[in-house]
């Protein structure tokens, strides 16, 4: 009996990343707008740290969880389509996988970090409350996002567009993953060029992540779960 275990695996991540997508979603509504990612102190919340402890840190797990079952998502979605054009799977997987680890690493750095330095804000001189609220300090690796919406979208979209060509997926699904990789592009471009973060482009973006985040990432749970050992 041939092994299925990579799409059984695959299937069940997908299903938490998506889960992942709606809790990053909710609370990204319930942050006040200064922390939701619409204006530049969302890069510095430290002020505002212990007044939405609870939220903040359920993000940053959600994050951090959803991108650890990413990494056992990617291989099996890629299985499905790899046969259409290697390179370009195993390229953009590659990107993916590098894009995703980045997220755990930030947010990772956030769920230890964050506290610890709200507390120094709380407590310090005005000159290390500046320090620490600067506009741009660094405080991740993937600032500009283009790992984590770069790279994941542009393998959202290789994929995608292959499994619509091969057929190998339902053409609902092909066509919400390949809509999907623009939504990556969006929230790439939005953290790349300030006036759109500030317009409140970015909670637009996030909100339909929201959305199509859980439901993309669910049908392929589930499309992964069904499929028979190749």
């Amino acid at each position: 009996m041939k092994d299925n275990s990579l799409y059984k695996l695959g299937g069940v991540a997908s299903i938490i990343v998506g889960i992942s997508y709606a809790v990053v979603g909710l609370t990204t509504v319930l942050l006040p707008p200064n922390l939701g990612g619409g204006v530049p102190e969302a890069q510095s919340p430290f002020m505002y740290f212990e007044a939405n402890r609870l939220v903040l840190m359920t993000q940053y797990w959600a994050f951090t969880i959803g991108a650890i079952f990413a990494l056992a998502m990617i291989p099996a979605v890629s299985a499905t389509v790899q046969h259409l054009n290697e390179g370009w799977v195993r390229w953009t997987t590659s990107l993916a996988t590098l894009g995703f680890a980045v997220v755990i690493l930030d947010n990772y750095w956030a769920i230890v970090e964050t506290p610890a330095r709200a507390a120094a804000y709380v407590s310090g001189t005005e000159a290390i409350r500046a320090t620490l609220t600067v506009p741009g300090a660094p405080q991740f690796i993937d600032v500009q996002q283009w790992l984590g919406s770069g790279g994941v979208g542009l393998w959202v979209l290789v994929v995608g567009l292959l499994a619509l060509r091969g057929k190998v997926w339902s053409k609902g699904l092909a066509y919400l993953w390949v809509f999907g990789a623009f939504v990556y592009f969006l929230g790439l471009a939005s953290a790349v060029i300030p006036d759109l973060l500030v317009s409140g482009v970015g909670i637009v973006i996030q909100g339909i992540g929201a959305i199509l985040g859980p439901i993309g990432y669910g049908w392929m749970g589930i499309h992964l779960w069904r499929l028979p050992a190749g």
